[in-house]
């Protein structure tokens, strides 16, 4: 993408929106999804241009992405899509997708866990962001926990192996000693963890849009105030007990007291029905076993490159920690 392919994007918008000076080139804002941002200000206050991965979202799931983000307009902490002078939420310039957002204010918070009001108006807003998207929802078992189970079963049928050969092979890797830790790790405990997420991944839930990617970074704040909920680019339908258990790894993971404030918060504005209650435990189990394998799959075997050259190595090793904390806490 470059200069000019913004400034063809940012013709369709009316004038208030155009940029007052120069915008900056933020790249993926220290993400990994692909995506490339600019930052400028406008008549209409600081926004955000966005183009999205061209191997990833298409036209179809942007345009429901945006129908459900819309559906939050009344929270106050949600970036909606602006609007072209046509009505449309996006636009397709340079082989890729862009669209254009209130940049919010605020930063995240980096303490672990966050201090309790920010917990609560963490987890409160999450609550609300679920509630207000409620309308479009139905019954079924969950698809993040079916894709879970897919993996682990493609991984005791071979994938360990092809992992670890891919490791072996680039021995003057840096990532290469917790990757084959983790290999090491991994193998061991699958088989425990197999049969919690196949009943899960079985269960009947109620399904509705999430957000299926909520991060620290995604919760922004200005003091105890939330003041933004951003990055709706994994949004699909599944359960929400697959945010809840996400924003608790991030958060509050091995902290029983913060746990209980957090859950308490996001109940007090959307109370969970033992289905999702149940689900979180699982969820958080997946992602613990599954997710340093997934660096080293993007690193070893598939030869990604990440726009920060520490990530592989930081992913690898949280990752690997993650696990062996949940062993410890599952199987002591």
């Amino acid at each position: 993408m470059t200069l000019e392919d913004l400034h063809a994007v940012l013709a369709h918008y009316p004038a208030i929106t155009r940029p007052l000076a120069e915008p900056e080139a933020l790249g993926n804002a220290g993400g990994n999804s692909g995506v490339s941002l600019w930052r400028y200000h406008s008549g209409q206050g600081p926004l955000v241009a966005r183009a999205w991965p061209a191997d990833g979202t298409d036209v179809a799931h942007l345009s429901q992405i945006h129908e459900w983000v819309l559906m939050a307009e009344s929270l106050g902490f949600v970036p909606l899509p602006i609007r072209d002078r046509l009505g449309r939420t996006f636009q397709e310039q340079g082989g890729r997708l862009w669209d254009l957002s209130p940049w919010m204010p605020g930063s995240a918070t980096t303490e672990r866990p966050p201090e309790r009001a920010r917990i609560v108006a963490g987890f409160a807003a999450l609550a609300s962001f679920h509630q207000a998207l409620g309308s479009h929802s139905r019954v079924g078992p969950s698809p993040g926990l079916g894709n879970r189970l897919s993996e682990i079963r493609a991984l005791m049928l071979g994938g360990f192996d092809t992992l670890q050969a891919a490791v072996q092979a680039a021995s003057s890797d840096a990532a290469t000693g917790h990757a084959l830790r983790w290999l090491e790790l991994a193998r061991r405990v699958t088989p425990r963890y197999l049969h919690q997420i196949k009943q899960a991944a079985a269960a009947a839930c109620r399904l509705q849009p999430c957000l299926r990617d909520v991060r620290s970074d995604h919760l922004l704040f200005e003091g105890d105030c939330l003041t933004g909920l951003i990055d709706f680019g994994a949004m699909r339908f599944d359960v929400v007990s697959g945010d809840l258990a996400r924003l608790l790894a991030e958060w509050v993971e091995g902290d029983r007291w913060a746990r209980a404030e957090a859950l308490n918060a996001y109940s007090a504005v959307r109370p969970l029905d033992d289905s999702e209650g149940g689900l979180i435990d699982a969820f958080d189990a997946s992602a613990a076993l599954l997710g340093a394998g997934h660096w080293v799959r993007w690193h070893f075997l598939e030869k990604r490159v990440f726009e920060d050259p520490r990530a592989v190595s930081r992913g690898i090793e949280r990752g690997l920690e993650r696990l062996l904390g949940h062993v410890a806490g599952e199987f002591r």
